[in-house]
């Protein structure tokens, strides 16, 4: 993520890569009964699992901060606006169709939750950064309100993953502080410095927030199913981290691992195509309590699928966006 542009791509690719990656992982692997508990879910507590979505969603705020600025830039903002307003309405309107496979497994699909963040995060993506990160805080505050002091909070962490139907109002905190990334593309001193003290204090002040605060606040669980604040504040500061680590990695030190960028290019098509896959055929054909090598051998499938259809678009050049 340095200041050329085809660096940067190259970052950001590579995150998008691993990102990718990693949910095809979790979502093949949390099926099967023999798997570690860090590749599954949980009602409470955080695993390797669940630091994928908030990663995901962060490097799309990252993006949609830098395409909105290009579109205003040719456009004006009203252009600007009219195309973020179409693109994540059709991904609230993938959500829906896939919402039928959803059900089967239980899941408020991503798809509705990146559509629906991206939507309420348009009133404050072109503003200056203390407005972006105070409309995140409010979105954020008002979520956990509404899981405190009615009875969303105990409906949702029982039926749902992703905060249910008004879990975009937590990704949207995760999905605007994302866009402050962008803001520091230019200067690669600031982007370090930024991105190690801003992970470092969220993943703190998470941490804080799950305990229980004698005569101010109850315990609050730390889970993607009831998305409390705990959560996307903790997992946001590991974005930021992250984010650091592919930048030391891919701009400082001049490494890169090529698949993640063939992957990276293309996350709409592998999402899709990974959803289908692990979250309906893995998990409706391949039973849950499989030997270990079976549940590898899944996993192996689904990874390879993707990747062949991944490598297939990049050798062709194609980049499917909308």
């Amino acid at each position: 993520m340095a200041q050329t542009g085809n660096a940067r791509l190259t970052a950001l690719d590579q995150a998008r890569g691993y990102a990718i990656a990693g949910m095809i992982t979790v979502n093949t692997l949390g099926h099967f009964d023999r798997m570690p508990w860090m590749v599954k879910h949980h009602h409470e507590g955080m695993s390797y699992a669940d630091t994928i979505a908030p990663l995901f969603i962060f490097l799309v705020g990252m993006g949609f901060r830098m395409s909105f600025q290009r579109r205003a830039a040719e456009k004006g903002l009203c252009g600007a606006r009219r195309d973020a307003l179409r693109r994540y309405g059709i991904l609230m309107g993938l959500g829906l169709l896939y919402g039928g496979f959803s059900l089967l497994v239980g899941v408020w699909d991503a798809l509705m939750d990146i559509g629906a963040a991206g939507v309420l995060s348009l009133a404050f993506i072109n503003a200056g950064p203390l407005v972006r990160v105070a409309g995140a805080v409010g979105g954020l505050a008002l979520y956990q309100a509404l899981c405190s002091f009615t009875g969303y909070g105990a409906w949702v962490i029982g039926h749902s993953i992703n905060g249910g139907p008004l879990g975009p109002l937590a990704w949207m905190f995760i999905l605007l502080l994302g866009t402050l990334v962008a803001d520091w593309l230019r200067d690669p001193k600031r982007l370090a410095r930024n991105c190690l003290l801003w992970g470092a204090a969220l993943c703190a002040a998470g941490w804080a927030l799950r305990a229980e605060w004698p005569g101010v606040k109850a315990f609050w669980a730390f889970s993607q199913y009831g998305m409390g604040a705990p959560y996307p504040v903790y997992s946001t500061g590991l974005c930021f981290l992250t984010v650091l680590v592919f930048h030391l990695v891919c701009d400082r030190a001049g490494l890169s691992f090529p698949p993640l960028t063939v992957m990276g290019r293309n996350p709409l098509v592998l999402y899709l195509l990974q959803a289908v896959l692990a979250q309906v055929v893995v998990e409706q054909f391949i039973p849950p309590d499989v030997s270990v090598p079976a549940a590898l051998a899944s996993l192996a499938g689904v990874l390879g699928a993707c990747y062949a259809l991944a490598h297939i678009l990049h050798r062709r050049g194609k980049i499917i966006k909308i």
